[in-house]
């Protein structure tokens, strides 16, 4: 059985110089039926970033854990129409009475969302990462978003949502 989305319990984005926080995308393309229904909250990266940014969150993993495999779920919105998102994904897990600060994590392959190839504003992009991790129930599941610098050439703001799905 797939399960999630799981959304993070947390997310530090305090030590990103300023490259990230917490924000809005306010859509500027697309009709809406609805005033603003278009607005999607998560994580704002600026355009055009200057040094490597991380995203740090930490999800609690359910009682029982759907059956399938885990992934990172991305969600992406941008209103600009050029430049490449890259990121590096790291993760792990950490049981109760154990330091968070001390697990080990891996790292997966980078990742990358060309906005250039789609061409079009207010479009949701998605993105399904493996995670190496094999959490269990009740662990901390820590991930590590970092964005990427001279490689992110997206000149606006791109707006991530982030959550962890089994499939």
């Amino acid at each position: 059985m797939a399960g999630g989305p799981l959304l993070p319990s947390s997310i530090y984005l305090g030590g990103a110089s300023g490259n990230l926080s917490p924000t809005f995308y306010a859509p500027g393309g697309a009709a809406a039926t609805i005033t603003n229904q278009g607005s999607f909250e998560g994580i704002g990266v600026v355009g055009s970033l200057a040094s490597v940014s991380n995203a740090i969150l930490q999800f609690n993993m359910p009682e029982v854990l759907p059956s399938g495999v885990m992934k990172l779920r991305l969600l992406a919105m941008t209103n600009s129409t050029t430049g490449i998102a890259y990121w590096t994904t790291y993760d792990g897990a950490t049981s109760a009475s154990s330091s968070v600060q001390a697990t080990s994590l891996s790292t997966e392959v980078a990742q990358s969302i060309n906005f250039a190839l789609l061409g079009v504003q207010d479009v949701l992009n998605e993105n399904k990462q493996t995670l190496t991790t094999v959490a269990t129930p009740n662990q901390i599941l820590t991930v590590v978003i970092s964005f990427a610098t001279t490689t992110f050439t997206v000149t606006g703001t791109t707006v991530w949502q982030a959550s962890i799905v089994w499939e």
